[in-house]
């Protein structure tokens, strides 16, 4: 029962994220968590992520649309900012962080739900530091409290991303990010009665139909609808991030 739960939550969030760019960890998180040791569940979540991305970005037989050049300064920056994330989550605790980090999102939020989409292929005139900040903070975020699709999510928006441009970055994006990940959380994985062989392959077969699900339902939203999407699923991160904050 508990690996059907596991393969359900896969199945659905790998769906959403690859429909959406965003939220594979809001639903396949709470799941894993409950079923797993914490560092089994933080590797299924980076591993799984990481195939994810992988297909998103090289399995649909597609080109990909995406900004080079903004994704090398945003990418680059994250690595000080989860350096930097560890030792803030040494430091402080972590629900505080959590409840900052929530209020903040739906600050942005409510900023960029204010004002009109404009997706524009070229990059924009918005300064490097606006990006690399981004990618600062994203760091921060993914070895703080792993809340660190919002800030791309409203990066993106921001510079007038197209959906398909918006879709594959954030891909591109969390594959760096897990795939670093799985590298720092290896050496920490349970001895002996870790994650079964079966469960993985479940968990791997689980996220590629989900995935071709999700390819399928975003092929068919309007540029609006897919933005509506991005601001409720960053939205409902913000609202998690609050309530973890103040019931850990």
């Amino acid at each position: 029962m508990e690996v059907a739960l596991v393969a359900i939550a896969t199945l659905i969030g790998a769906s959403l994220q690859s429909a959406t760019g965003f939220g594979f960890a809001l639903v396949l998180g709470p799941a894993a968590f409950a079923v797993f040791e914490p560092v089994d569940a933080v590797f299924v979540l980076l591993a799984s992520g990481a195939l994810l991305s992988f297909l998103v970005l090289f399995a649909e037989r597609r080109p990909r649309e995406h900004r080079p050049a903004d994704l090398r300064l945003i990418l680059a920056a994250s690595v000080p900012g989860m350096v930097g994330g560890v030792f803030i989550l040494a430091a402080l605790e972590r629900e505080p962080l959590q409840v900052l980090v929530g209020l903040g999102v739906l600050f942005a939020v409510s900023l960029q739900a204010r004002t009109a989409p404009q997706h524009s292929p070229q990059p924009t005139s918005h300064p490097a530091t606006l990006r690399a900040g981004t990618g600062l903070i994203t760091g921060l975020l993914t070895t703080t409290t792993s809340t660190n699709g919002p800030p791309l999510v409203l990066l993106f928006q921001r510079l007038g991303y197209r959906p398909a441009e918006q879709r594959d970055s954030l891909a591109a994006a969390f594959l760096f990010l897990d795939v670093v990940g799985v590298i720092i959380v290896v050496p920490f994985l349970t001895d002996g009665e870790g994650i079964a062989a079966p469960t993985l392959a479940l968990i791997a077969a689980c996220t590629v139909a989900g995935q071709e699900l999700g390819r399928r339902i975003f092929v068919r939203l309007s540029p609006r609808a897919f933005r509506s999407a991005g601001l409720v699923l960053v939205t409902i991160a913000g609202v998690a991030s609050i309530v973890a904050g103040l019931v850990g």
